[in-house]
């Protein structure tokens, strides 16, 4: 089932909506998505628009905005996987540990202003007390947060990874009537980002405590007087224990399948627990090797990688930047799959290419079709399990939110609107513009900037006339169509029917247009 739905995916065989531009009578023909936003890249893709352009609308004030990515060990990855309730809580452990840093950074600049207040620190301090006004002494300090949990990596192995993106400062609520004041925190510093990572690891280590798992085998660092952390390939009683929860049940086959994609292994048949076969160039590992890039390499600021966690919070987004922000949010929110980097060989196999290649010149992984399902069904979450949070003023709870977020604006379209006008966007139809949901020609003409419901003939404006979902309603239409098409051309002497601009004598028949998916090859399972 995990591929079958990605493979009707844009195929109007499966149901179609059909256009018409009423100027020179062209029908278009718009095939149905398959709605797999875990695995199908055009619906992935579709969804990652829509929630960037929604958070950067509708979410995130202008202010500067800062991302935070943890990187967990891989045997608490498998953890994390298996068990929602756990991810989930080490989820909540991240998100405090770095609201705790910017409400202590926070405190540390109004208890600056204070002293500022108070005047000469060497007074009565009960006189300098009682001349502090009540505004900086009960305050409220709050943070804002949008949680994204990605379960996957650039091999497209499972790898469960948290991108928080924080407001760069903290609010200020003075009163229980005062409006929130955005308060900046001032520059990062690493040894503020050593001190959350630090934490992280403390607030985790208590979370698999509460649990009752051991934080050594699941690769937590060693405190002083524990035993030394054992490997994680290379022990069979740590392996089980990771298998011991949330999937795992009898005769269960999730748990092994997801190991099998942490550690990049064949999760079944002739060479099952083999290593995956990679496309390895020796040119450029000998590149990396004499370049001594591995030995040489230096984190850089705002970076820190200890203990089997890496924190990364160098990328920062300036206020007023909001075309940046919503480029970040749509990284943060991207789908697995992209088409780019998929392909199927003319021998049957399926060959992924890694974004970035690896220092011993690995540039990706080639598998059997069932071995790249299996890859893509490690890596769908459990259900109704939430991979994008809000925390703080921005959770949906907080009293505050109402007075953070940018308030929508509605647009009122003209009641007399001619079809050929280009600076309408969407026509009669359109939806207000205070709705979360954004339409398929609005993202289009975002991320893309081309406009598809203006027809390519004469401009006009295209409306939605008919919306077919029976297959074979489906099947005869697009028979009719074809031949009306081939009818056409045939009475038009075989002239471009994509020439722009209207003909003066409009064709016999209706010309349509079918548009077929992008497709690398056809998946070949056997019999």
């Amino acid at each position: 089932m995990v591929g079958c739905h990605c493979l009707e995916c844009g195929d109007p065989a499966f149901g179609f909506s059909r256009l018409r531009c009423p100027s020179c009578a062209t029908n278009t023909i718009v095939p149905f998505s398959c709605k797999g936003r875990t695995i199908c890249s055009s619906c992935g893709g579709r969804q990652m628009a829509q929630t960037a352009a929604h958070l950067v609308d509708r979410v995130f004030p202008d202010v500067d905005v800062r991302q935070w990515v943890l990187t967990v060990p891989r045997p608490l990855r498998l953890a994390m996987a298996m068990n929602a309730e756990l991810c989930r809580e080490v989820t909540r452990a991240h998100i405090r540990a770095v609201s705790a840093s910017y409400k202590r950074r926070g405190q540390v600049i109004l208890d600056r202003q204070r002293q500022e207040v108070q005047g000469d620190p060497k007074g009565d301090p009960v006189e300098a007390a009682a001349s502090v006004p009540d505004s900086l002494v009960r305050v409220r300090l709050d943070v804002g947060a949008v949680n994204s949990t990605q379960r996957f990596e650039s091999s497209l192995g499972l790898n469960v990874h948290q991108h928080s993106l924080y407001f760069d400062g903290v609010y200020v609520t003075r009163g229980p009537f005062d409006p929130p004041v955005f308060l900046p925190t001032g520059p990062l510093k690493s040894d503020e980002v050593e001190r959350v990572h630090g934490d992280v690891i403390k607030r985790i280590r208590r979370v698999l405590e509460r649990y009752g798992l051991d934080p050594i085998a699941l690769g937590l660092p060693p405190r002083a007087g524990d035993e030394a952390p054992a490997e994680f390939a290379d022990s069979s009683e740590d392996e089980q224990q990771l298998l011991d929860f949330g999937d795992a049940r009898d005769d269960a086959f999730f748990p092994a399948l997801k190991a099998a994609s942490v550690k990049s292994l064949v999760p079944f048949g002739p060479g099952a627990g083999q290593p995956l076969k990679r496309l390895i160039d020796p040119d450029l590992g000998l590149a990396f090797q004499s370049s001594g890039w591995g030995s040489q390499y230096v984190p850089p600021p705002l970076v820190m990688n200890a203990g089997g966690f890496s924190l990364h919070a160098a990328t920062l987004i300036r206020k007023g930047q909001r075309a940046q922000l919503e480029k970040l949010c749509r990284y943060v929110t991207r789908p697995a799959i992209s088409l780019e980097r998929f392909e199927v060989r003319p021998d049957g196999m399926v060959s992924w290419l890694l974004r970035k290649p690896w220092k011993d010149g690995t540039k990706g992984f080639v598998m059997t079709p069932y071995q790249f399902l299996a890859r893509l069904a490690a890596i769908v979450p459990h259900p109704r399990e939430r991979q994008l949070t809000y925390q703080g003023v921005l959770a949906p709870a907080s009293p505050l939110r109402d007075q953070v977020v940018p308030r929508p604006v509605v647009r009122k379209e003209p009641k007399d609107v001619d079809v050929a006008d280009e600076d309408v966007s969407m026509g009669l139809g359109e939806p207000p513009k205070s709705q979360s949901y954004i339409c398929w020609a609005d993202l289009l003409k975002r991320v893309f900037g081309e406009d598809v419901l203006r027809c390519p003939r004469c401009r006009g404006r295209r409306h939605m006339i008919s919306v077919i979902t029976d297959r074979e309603t489906a099947r005869k239409v697009l028979e009719g169509v074809r031949a009306a098409a081939r009818r056409s051309s045939g009475s038009l002497g075989g002239g471009d029917p994509s020439s722009p601009g209207p003909s003066r004598s409009p064709p016999a028949e209706s010309e349509v247009r079918i548009p077929m998916p992008l497709r690398q090859g056809r998946l070949d399972f056997g019999k």
